[in-house]
């Protein structure tokens, strides 16, 4: 256990109670110090030492002597020694040549634990290769065969570094430093948990598969919070073998009852593995009102909507358990769902109120409302957890998360929570003449938004002919329902009756025809379908359905437009054929997969080396993704990797000049020197292009080296990478996967046929496969 280090004056584990760590060895507590604090002596302690500076080459003698005393005074106490130096409070050494004074640091501690236990190597001892230290080992600092080599994260739960086959044989092994919550750049998140279990497992899973298993250290801050993802981490610590990502939601119903018993565990698990994949897309405290689209796919809606579903369900069971139970339910289940739940609908109907007031909507007052509403409902959350058993566990979860803007500290956690930003509009003025009080959104136009700021010498009585109210393409590819919205914009007092012109064409649906909007009542959602059966052959035309409403100062009327294309591709055909200028693919929905290489592996090595599905690891996938397996057997011949295929069938109505795709890879770093991510995405039968995942490490202030992507992108959780596949006729063709390591996941191809995607941040659902 590493106690936590926390600014003066802080807690000191070693000297609050000096029984503390008498009291851990006889529980079979080891007890060490963080990367920062070696030789088992908190920061605090040299805080209040007042011995001069932290600084080796000017106070070498009074270092040395605190740090004899640390090792003095864990006795023969079972202790993992954190070895090497790093500045005062977490931050890098300062020195002209680093490696040369970290080797003289080294050699003095194991100086002093000679001294104490009778030879260097007697007890254990770590080093971590954290941030910049370990560009030092990169550089040759090699500490004695002995120490036990501690790879860390970038503190976003992506594994820096793992061994490789000349470190695996160590006799001190190596281990794994990995982070449930972080304080520092790109933000900090330690509020609850936002560890998706399947990236967890498969990253402490590649690090046992590797042999860094000599000890995992899991900066859990606040240990409440972080009970479910340290369980799981401590139960595949103890047998590596028990847990899959097959296996993660039986783990959970397994955990489910055994904390409530069996009556209701299956639907627990079942909401526990919701919330985990809900978590796994953005932490909370990386989302903002510009994350989620309120205008393409309806990508922000689909998000509030599965996290109220999710707390809808944890409210209806709540009452079904045990009573003694439920502080229990609230703590690990209950508030950190309803919790997650709050913060999405007071980030993202910010942003429908923004947009909202954007299109003058009487509604947007109602979200700013909500939003107010929805803000109190979270804190709500943190006082009934600070009463809850007289206060057991008070202050725990009181950490601000909401905040409003990118400060110039912009990696620290807001003072205190914030809701801004919010947009009201004046409910008893109308709407400029020439366009009415009715609004007309028709999902992902910007129609509405223009018509905000609108010249008045517009003849109300004719159909918009500048950014009206145009459907994306309807196709039998496509998603099934368009919608469209229709609004009040002007005084709330007088309602507003609208309906629509007969259908042009018998197969088109809509749905309702009519209605009346109020103050109590300003919105209404069409759903727009088509019988595509009863569509003609190759149609190929927009629909306009005219819509009229009264009162209104002038004959309101426009139309809508609903572009229809009624292509089908041949019925021999199975893959995903283009829908609406693109075709989104998840990953594991692969058609075929090959190997034709020479496995270059040892004999006992039968399985091949083949691309396998990946459930319940996937932040841009519903399914999961895919990944080469066997593991070890992928690592051991890279020729044979490399040979492996997955084969993805595609079929376009229209030849691009420049055919691109977008890959989702799940987010990961190259954990090997000697064989860095690569993947290669190409068409039919042209040649594999491998291409790396990352780029050429640089160096990030307070990160240390990571690559070029990491700091715009690891908040993402994802890896996107853009391909040029180049000129394509229409047709039918193959999309051909192969990658070079087991450790590539990849979630989700996009492929956009015209430069017609529209922009979201998980991009767009799966189109239709067939």
């Amino acid at each position: 256990m590493w106690s936590s280090f926390t600014p003066p004056p802080g807690n000191i584990f070693f000297t609050d109670d000096p029984g503390n760590q008498q009291l851990a060895d006889d529980y079979g507590v080891v007890i060490s110090t963080s990367h920062h604090e070696p030789m088992q002596r908190a920061t605090n302690e040299w805080n209040v030492t007042q011995l001069g500076p932290w600084d080796w080459s000017k106070n070498k003698a009074n270092i040395t002597r605190f740090m004899d005393e640390g090792i003095a005074r864990a006795g023969n106490n079972e202790s993992y020694i954190t070895i090497g130096l790093r500045g005062l409070g977490d931050e890098a050494v300062n020195a002209d040549n680093a490696i040369k004074l970290l080797e003289n640091v080294i050699e003095v501690q194991r100086t002093i634990i000679k001294k104490y236990h009778g030879s260097e190597a007697a007890v254990n001892q770590v080093w971590a290769l954290y941030k910049e230290v370990a560009s030092y080992y990169d550089a040759g600092l090699h500490p004695p065969e002995d120490i036990t080599l501690l790879f860390s994260d970038d503190n976003q739960g992506n594994v820096y570094r793992l061994p490789t086959k000349n470190e695996t044989g160590r006799r001190g092994g190596t281990g794994v430093y990995f982070h449930f919550e972080y304080v520092g750049l790109p933000r900090s998140y330690k509020w609850h948990n936002t560890n998706n279990l399947a990236k967890v497992y498969k990253e402490l899973s590649h690090a046992h598969l590797r042999g860094a298993n000599r000890i995992w250290i899991m900066n859990v801050g606040d240990l409440k919070p972080m009970e479910l993802p340290l369980s799981l981490a401590m139960d595949l610590a103890w047998n590596a073998s028990s847990i899959s990502f097959e296996t993660i939601p039986a783990y959970l119903a397994h955990y489910a009852a055994r904390e409530f018993g069996s009556s209701h565990a299956d639907e627990i698990a079942e909401i526990l593995m919701e919330h985990s994949r809900l978590i796994g897309m953005r932490r909370y405290e990386h989302i903002t009102p510009a994350i989620y689209s309120t205008v393409n796919f309806h990508e922000a809606e689909r998000v509030l909507a599965r996290w109220q579903a999710l707390a809808a369900r944890v409210r209806s069971l709540t009452s079904l358990v045990d009573p003694d139970l439920r502080p229990a339910f609230f703590q690990l289940v209950s508030q950190p769902v309803l919790s997650g739940a709050a913060v999405h609908a007071v980030i993202i109907n910010t942003a429908f109120n923004y947009r909202y007031a954007l299109e003058r909507r009487n509604s947007a007052n109602l979200l700013a409302s909500q939003v107010l509403s929805d803000f109190d409902a979270a804190y709500d959350l943190v006082e009934e957890w600070d009463a809850m058993l007289g206060g057991k566990w008070a202050d725990m979860m009181s950490q601000a998360v909401f905040d409003a803007v990118e400060q110039p500290k912009r990696w620290a956690s807001p003072a205190r929570d914030i809701v801004a930003n919010l947009s009201y509009v004046q409910l008893r003025q109308n709407m400029q003449f020439s366009l009415g009080n009715l609004g007309i959104y028709a999902e992902g136009s910007s129609s509405p938004i223009q018509q905000g700021r609108w010249a008045e010498s517009v003849d109300a009585s004719m159909p918009t002919t500048s950014f009206a109210p145009l459907l994306p393409q309807m196709d039998p590819y496509g998603p099934p329902v368009r919608t469209v919205d229709v609004f009040m914009r002007g005084d709330y007092r007088v309602p507003i009756q609208w309906a629509l012109d007969p259908l042009p064409v018998p197969w088109l649906s809509i749905s309702p025809l009519n209605g009346t909007l109020n103050k109590d009542r300003p919105d209404e959602r069409l759903n727009v379908t088509i019988d595509w059966p009863s569509v003609p052959a190759d149609f190929n035309s927009t629909l306009l359905v005219g819509i009229r409403s009264t009162p209104a100062r002038y004959p309101y009327f426009d139309q809508i437009r609903i572009p229809v294309l009624n292509v089908r591709a041949p019925e021999t055909f199975t893959g995903f054929p283009e829908s609406a200028g693109y075709i989104s693919i998840e990953a594991p929905h692969f058609f075929v997969q090959s190997n034709t290489g020479d496995s270059g592996r040892s004999a006992n090595s039968t399985d091949p080396v083949a691309f396998a599905h990946i459930p319940n690891l996937g932040t841009r996938s519903e399914s999961g993704s895919v990944a080469l397996r066997p593991f070890l057997a992928a690592r051991e011949s890279v020729e044979e990797a490399r040979a492996a295929k997955a084969v993805y069938p595609i079929f376009l109505f229209h030849s691009s000049a420049d055919l691109t795709a977008t890959v989702y890879i799940n987010a990961g770093l190259d954990t090997d020197p000697g064989l860095k991510m690569e993947f290669s995405l190409t068409l039919d039968n042209k040649p594999a292009n491998f291409t790396r995942v990352l780029g050429d490490y640089v160096d990030v202030p307070s990160a240390g080296a990571m690559p070029p992507e990491w700091s715009d992108q690891v908040v993402d959780q994802v890896w996107t990478k853009t391909v040029r596949l180049g000129k394509v006729d229409a047709g039918a063709h193959e999309l051909v996967w192969r990658v070079n390591s087991p450790e590539v996941y990849l979630e989700k191809i996009v492929v956009d046929t015209g430069g017609k995607v529209a922009p979201s941040y998980l991009g767009p659902p799966e189109t239709r496969m067939v």
